[in-house]
């Protein structure tokens, strides 16, 4: 009589913040990936096929992930990253502890031969508030986390970006692509490096 609430709750609260949201962003994030590097494989491709031999288009490539996690400042970002992440994960296990604390209350009254049919819809009533309020803070949280991660990462996207932009500029580049979206690409024209010296990275 009582068990379709269970059903809802058992599976949610062994969960870690964000777990279940992140394993699916990260299923769509492989899948768009793999898409994005055949879309601009084909762009390069048609690009290509399109300009007169005697064109200079130039196409460069760059290791993003590889430049941002290098530069100056960045760890001390991914501390308070980690550390807001952190706190929130505090707070949802509270809430989860006390789920599993007033659950486990429920169970033992609607076993009890004593138990009012009025009682229990009262604790059940109470149980689905604290599961939904559960909901709706991991629904902000995961709102606030990335905010609070664009907030902190924006001036060294925007510093990276600049550089990239600079470097290309110097030496004759009209497309930079991340060598992840890339399937292939010549050696000779990686800019990684000069972009590390240009933010003075070692």
């Amino acid at each position: 009589m009582f068990m379709s609430y269970k059903l809802q709750i058992a599976s949610y609260i062994r969960c870690p913040l964000l777990s279940i949201r992140y394993a699916l962003r990260v299923t769509r994030y492989i899948f768009k990936s793999l898409i994005f590097k055949f879309l601009n494989l084909l762009l390069l491709f048609c690009f290509s096929a399109s300009q007169p031999c005697s064109a200079q288009t130039k196409f460069g490539h760059v290791d993003y992930g590889e430049i941002m996690k290098n530069m100056h400042g960045i760890d001390s970002i991914q501390t308070v990253i980690t550390k807001y992440y952190e706190d929130l994960q505090d707070v949802a296990d509270q809430m989860i502890k006390e789920l599993k604390e007033k659950e486990a209350a429920f169970e033992k009254l609607a076993t009890g031969s004593n138990t009012s049919q009025a009682v229990l819809k009262i604790r059940q009533d109470e149980l689905l508030s604290l599961y939904r309020r559960f909901q709706e803070f991991q629904q902000s949280a995961e709102r606030d986390f990335n905010d609070k991660k664009l907030e902190l990462l924006e001036p060294f996207q925007n510093k990276l970006l600049d550089t990239i932009k600079k470097v290309a500029k110097a030496n004759n580049y009209n497309y930079v692509f991340d060598i992840t979206t890339v399937l292939f690409f010549n050696p000779n024209d990686d800019l990684t490096e000069k972009v590390k010296a240009e933010l003075r990275i070692k």
